[in-house]
């Protein structure tokens, strides 16, 4: 089941209706060069708790799905906004094709990476939860 969370929740980056807006996404654990993008945002899956219901035939995963969003830094909160409203659109309150259910969000800014000063950085959290087997 975790991997079926997981391939929902990555379908959605890389469907149109996200890849449309030239975001780039990269997986949390990336140890690859970003260098060359001034925005971008990090997916991060995260199980937190399951249990067993319906007389303990099938199991409930429940968790959150964190997006690290990284913008130019000194244009303000403007973007992050923005870019909370575009996940918005793709995430909450939905139903993926493997039967993930996405609750609603929230965004906590954090303001300036302390890895680069040149990025301002916010973490969108959205929780999940996907019944099976």
């Amino acid at each position: 089941m975790y991997d079926l969370i997981l391939r929902d929740v990555e379908a959605v980056f890389g469907a149109v209706s996200w890849t449309s807006h030239n975001i780039k996404t990269y997986p949390m654990n990336y140890q690859g060069s970003k260098k060359s993008s001034v925005e971008y945002v990090l997916l991060n899956v995260l199980p937190s708790s399951s249990k067993n219901y319906a007389y303990g035939v099938s199991k409930e995963i429940t968790g959150l799905v964190a997006v690290k969003i990284f913008v130019k830094a000194g244009d303000g909160q403007g973007r992050l906004m923005a870019i909370a409203n575009l996940l918005d659109t793709v995430l909450d309150n939905k139903t993926l094709s493997n039967g993930t259910k996405l609750g609603t969000s929230y965004l906590t800014v954090e303001g300036l990476d302390p890895a680069n000063k040149s990025l301002y950085s916010a973490s969108y959290i959205i929780p999940f939860t996907h019944y099976g087997e």
